[in-house]
């Protein structure tokens, strides 16, 4: 009888919602306990597998970097190939996952949201992650979905984050004249920058740069903007920071830029790339800066050791151990993201 009440009061738990609130401060009803959730993202993928949930993750993203494949084996794919999840919904629902989360309104109509929920899956968007600050916030908003390991974790790891930043700013405050620098890529025959508005353009600032393309209307765009050569060689920048070797080829072999301060001097950079793509909005933006500033000031920071900094990093968030090969693909990608 004893034996009966227990299990009875276990399942009870089991089956006890907690609230957790989205990026609007709306509040959501999510299971006590998480065994199956689906981030939206790539990015998110990252983050819950940082915060230990591998085994419970079905990923939501069409395709994940290899090296995060690699060590966590253990997520799930929701076999989505399109990439489009809103004609994916009746995948996720048969996946039998308990919660999906990310920037809702990017991937599902209103009918596609109403349908998961009437499958009892909890929605939570999250969705504001333009600044450090925004981006640290998702960052602890996920993990009070996981659960309170995750919460204790996404703090450690914001702690982490945030020392980086002070880091940074403290060696790059004072230093003049600032590097003028532009974020440039290449894809399908059109060059593209970021906004003033991107994560990308606090970065740049924090590690002591100035965004050219802040300088551009922002108009409605958040994610990039096509920019034409024109404009590029009118901003004539310092240093030009490009996502993939592809793109850093393009601009160097192209004619109109011959003369680009960047190009005379072997100034283009390309970011570096390893369970995520530092750049955007991952937790590998925390190693940003550090990169950043290096690329910028290499003789005032050249006390930074980034290769250890990064093996550091892998192992206290990843308890994984990086490879020289490993090391040196993450810090000099030659593959696209």
């Amino acid at each position: 009888m004893f034996k009966k009440i227990l299990l009875l009061a276990f399942l009870l738990v089991s089956l006890q919602a907690r609230v957790v609130l989205d990026s609007d401060d709306k509040k959501v009803e999510v299971p006590d306990v998480i065994e199956r959730a689906t981030p939206l993202i790539g990015a998110f993928v990252q983050v819950s597998a940082m915060l230990g949930n591998e085994d419970h993750i079905i990923s939501g993203a069409p395709k994940l970097p290899p090296l995060m494949s690699k060590i966590f084996p253990k997520i799930k794919s929701n076999d989505n190939k399109s990439g489009m999840l809103s004609s994916s919904v009746e995948t996720i629902i048969a996946s039998k996952t308990q919660v999906v989360f990310g920037p809702v309104g990017m991937m599902f109509d209103e009918n596609s949201k109403a349908q998961l929920e009437s499958a009892g899956i909890a929605v939570v968007k999250i969705d504001k992650f333009q600044s450090i600050k925004e981006i640290q916030d998702s960052f602890s908003k996920i993990a009070e979905i996981w659960g309170e390991k995750s919460v204790k974790r996404a703090r450690e790891f914001n702690d982490y984050f945030n020392d980086n930043i002070k880091f940074v700013s403290q060696k790059t405050a004072n230093l003049t004249p600032k590097k003028r620098v532009l974020v440039l890529n290449y894809n399908s025959g059109n060059f593209s920058t970021i906004s003033s508005k991107d994560i990308g353009a606090e970065y740049i600032s924090v590690a002591g740069g100035i965004n050219l393309s802040s300088e551009l209307s922002d108009g409605d765009f958040k994610i990039s903007k096509a920019i034409n050569e024109e404009q590029v060689i009118i901003f004539n920048p310092d240093i030009i920071i490009t996502n993939s070797q592809k793109s850093a080829d393009a601009i160097a072999k192209n004619a109109s830029f011959a003369k680009l301060k960047a190009v005379q001097n072997g100034q283009i950079f390309v970011v570096p790339s390893g369970v995520y793509l530092w750049s955007v909005r991952s937790a590998e933006g925390a190693l940003y800066p550090l990169w950043l500033a290096k690329t910028f000031y290499p003789e005032q920071l050249s006390g930074l050791n980034l290769e250890q900094k990064t093996r550091e990093f892998y192992e206290r968030f990843y308890n994984y151990k990086l490879s020289d090969s490993e090391l040196k693909e993450i810090l000099h990608p030659k593959g696209e993201f």
